[in-house]
């Protein structure tokens, strides 16, 4: 809970980002530069005509004629107004440029960011043209990126049998029409659990058995509505998950088209003691929210969290955790108008003894990064106090800082703003695994421009981050929050 992406991938339906679209050659414009040329020319050949027409009266102190009066006066005048032209036309050519800016170290941070499809206001002609040519060069990468893809997409496509690749945590990486349809579309997606339409325990059973055999095996399946579903498994290398195939079957239509993030399958590189040399490109972080009953560190309690690991800007959506919280209190009205969680919704869920140690293992060896992050980790210090847990202090940081420094201009830094700034789609604010992606992006689109200004290590980010927000800092110290980094990293 902050103080104030791509999830799968549907070749049928894969949006390549588009370059804007041409204006009618009829009505194309100059380019910015040479209308700001043109109108500073312009304005002083008119306040030059102005002085050659009054100065003779000024020089010989003669009252000025009416004539002269008007003249010098009306090309005074057009001198004022094409200067103005000239200024709004090179502050727009500069928001455009740094628009384009943006665009360029967002996807340098992200190779999947979409560009935008148009600038707000009047954009300047090369502006759109560098936009367009960023769009058509994405275009070209991931064409290719994709092309082998589609071919496999056509493949599988055509199957009559349904097909799912899950990981060795049982999250689904691929799934095919027929599969979708089979398991249930609300049910079986890229992204989610296979154990939201499948019973765990006989999914469990069968990746058991297959891993066993060293091959195929026949497996009966039981989906949560009750029906029974023969399949075959067979174990991916090195433990990576699983193939499940159903057999053939028919449908009342045919459904194309393959469902796919194989990415989920990777997993983070092995993590090393946390050291102020570590490199930027290769921090592994752990990107943190949680929802709570308020925001009283003291005495309020969480109700949900969410975390997911990344190595330098790659996100691992298969290394997450989403878990609600049972606080053993009542959620306020108020707090659950905000985050949407019911005493209902929690009645089931863990404690927090368990949802901890989960984390824990996440945030080991990992810096946390969150947005205002230092009112979670203080509320999840109390809530290891109230729970008997054990606790350490973790190497954290805010983008809310990172933001006050590398924005100082904008009035406000909370996550919309900064999303709409950093050209971020926003999708689950207020629950806890929603803001922590964002953030993560957030995060990611930072990195970039503080590399460029010669951030490049874990050492150099510390610093840059706990100097120049005084105002922010001694706002959590007023709350009591954690503001201060562990002395091992000092």
């Amino acid at each position: 809970m902050d103080g104030n992406r791509p999830a799968s991938m549907i070749i049928e339906r894969t949006v390549i980002p588009a370059a804007p679209l041409a204006r009618n050659p009829a009505t194309v414009r100059d380019p910015a530069y040479q209308l700001i040329k043109r109108s500073l020319a312009w304005a002083a050949a008119c306040a030059a005509l102005g002085a050659l027409v009054m100065l003779p009266d000024i020089v010989t102190r003669r009252p000025v004629n009416i004539l002269a009066l008007l003249v010098g006066g009306g090309t005074f005048g057009a001198a004022i107004i094409l200067f103005l032209r000239s200024w709004w036309a090179a502050e727009a050519l500069g928001k455009g440029v740094e628009s384009i800016r943006t665009a360029v170290l967002n996807v340098v941070a992200d190779r999947e960011a979409a560009l935008p499809k148009e600038l707000p206001g009047e954009t300047p002609p090369e502006i759109e043209a560098m936009l367009g040519s960023l769009a058509l060069y994405q275009d070209q990468v991931t064409r290719e990126r994709h092309g082998p893809d589609r071919r496999l997409v056509a493949v599988l496509g055509s199957l009559a049998s349904g097909v799912v690749v899950l990981t060795d945590q049982g999250q689904v990486s691929l799934l095919n029409g027929t599969a979708r349809a089979l398991l249930g579309a609300q049910r079986a997606r890229v992204g989610t659990s296979l154990f939201a339409a499948l019973s765990r325990d006989t999914v469990l059973a069968a990746l058991t058995r297959a891993r066993k055999a060293d091959g195929p095996v026949e497996a009966l399946f039981e989906r949560l509505d009750g029906v029974s579903l023969q399949g075959r498994v067979s174990a991916l290398p090195d433990d990576e998950g699983a193939v499940i195939i159903f057999p053939p079957m028919e449908l009342d239509r045919h459904r194309p088209g393959v469902e796919f993030d194989l990415e989920l399958h990777d997993v983070p590189p092995a993590r090393m003691a946390l050291a102020r040399d570590l490199r930027l490109d290769d921090l592994p972080a752990v990107t943190v929210d949680t929802e709570t009953t308020g925001l009283d560190v003291r005495t309020d309690s969480v109700v949900s969290v969410g975390a997911v690991c990344s190595h330098g800007t790659r996100l691992f959506r298969n290394r997450m955790l989403d878990d609600l919280v049972n606080p053993g209190r009542p959620i306020p009205p108020d707090s659950t108008k905000i985050h949407g969680i019911t005493d209902q919704m929690v009645r089931g869920a863990r404690g927090f003894p368990e949802v901890w140690a989960d984390l824990q293992r996440l945030a080991r060896n990992r810096v946390i990064i969150g947005h205002n992050i230092s009112f979670d980790l203080t509320i999840l210090r109390t809530e290891c106090r109230r729970h008997e847990q054990p606790w350490e202090d973790l190497v954290f940081i805010d983008t809310l800082r990172l933001a006050s420094r590398l924005n100082p201009a904008l009035d406000r830094h909370d996550l919309n703003t900064l999303a709409e700034l950093y050209q971020i789609d926003i999708h689950g604010r207020h629950t806890a695994l929603g803001d922590a992606l964002v953030t993560a992006e957030l995060f990611f689109r930072m990195l970039p421009r503080l590399q460029q200004q010669g951030f490049a290590t874990l050492g150099d980010l510390l610093t840059f981050h706990g100097q120049g927000c005084a105002d922010i800092i001694a706002g959590q110290k007023e709350r009591d929050w954690i503001t201060e980094q562990p002395e091992s990293l000092v």
